[in-house]
């Protein structure tokens, strides 16, 4: 952050305000998959609690947590838009529609 206000002739405390507000800059390194759940409404009605849990349960991690190993990330997203896919699970940039659990494993098993 200080080069980066060094270069922008900005106070250190204005480019750290853009890091803290922004849910896209983390302080924190993340793992090289970032698994997102969708916890909006289509989500949560459609069992989008299970997927999160089984989720959590494979992968070791809560969300806002990262493994051990630096391989995967894990978020929740209040609504990723695509409710008539729900539930939804991004991983990193590909998108996984009607979720159930056991199609969690086969969706981390392909990101592997």
């Amino acid at each position: 952050m200080q080069k980066i206000a060094k270069f922008l002739r900005l106070p250190e405390s204005v480019v750290y305000g853009v890091g803290t507000f922004y849910a896209q800059f983390t302080f924190i390194p993340t793992g090289r998959k970032k698994v997102r759940v969708c916890r909006g409404t289509a989500c949560h009605v459609r069992g989008g609690a299970r997927i999160l849990r089984e989720v959590e349960k494979r992968l070791g991690i809560k969300p806002g947590e990262t493994s051990d190993d630096m391989e995967y990330s894990l978020e929740t997203i209040a609504c990723f838009g695509s409710c008539a896919l729900a539930p939804v699970v991004v991983i990193n940039k590909d998108v996984y529609g009607r979720m159930t659990t056991a199609k969690v494993g086969q969706i981390l098993a392909e990101a592997e």
